[in-house]
This record gives structure tokens, C-alpha cells and sequence, in this order.
């Protein structure tokens, strides 16, 4: 990664921390996303056990639901990481970001 790469993900990681934060991730959106997940995948468990699922939904649906949740909880923790671990860089090599 070049030093431009670190700073634009640094700043990446900067502006998603503070959205994240602004919308109370941590306290209200991630549990709250992690529930509909646990929510999903127990429909999905009592679907492979013979219940229906409600509102004609299909096991494709609600597998969908969960893994595009996963996915973007996922995407969130990968930007912060790569510009943690970026910052890390630019300051193992003597340049300080503020």
C-alpha cells in the first residue's frame, strides 16, 4: 500500500468512525442488526425443521437478508480496520496524522 493508500484509508476510516458514532452503531444499530441476523437464522432453523415461513418469504429471502446484513456490518469493521492498521503504518514510519 503507498503512503497515498494509507492517507485515503486513514481518512476512510476517519469519516466512517464518525458517521458510525453519530448514529450510535455500537449502542443501537449493531445489536440491532445482530438481532434480526439471530431473528433470520432461527426462521431459517425451523424452516429446515418443516415450519413455514411467515409472509410467503422463500429460505433464498431470508438467507439473503442475513448474509447482506453480515455483509455490511462487515464492510463497516473492514474500513475501520485497514485505516487503523494504516495509521499504524504512517506512524511506525514517522509521520503523524491528526
Amino acid at each position: 500500500m503507498t503512503r497515498s493508500d494509507q492517507l485515503v484509508a486513514v481518512a476512510k476510516a476517519e469519516d466512517t468512525y464518525d458517521l458510525l458514532q453519530h448514529i450510535a452503531w455500537e449502542k443501537i444499530i449493531k445489536p440491532a442488526l445482530d438481532q434480526e441476523v439471530k431473528k433470520y437464522s432461527e426462521l431459517l432453523v425451523a424452516e429446515a425443521l418443516g415450519t413455514s415461513l411467515p409472509g410467503g418469504l422463500t429460505r433464498e429471502q431470508v438467507a439473503g437478508r442475513c448474509y447482506g446484513i453480515h455483509f455490511v456490518s462487515s464492510l463497516f469493521e473492514k474500513i475501520l480496520q485497514r485505516g487503523e492498521k494504516a495509521l499504524e503504518d504512517l506512524q511506525g514510519a514517522g509521520i503523524k496524522v491528526q
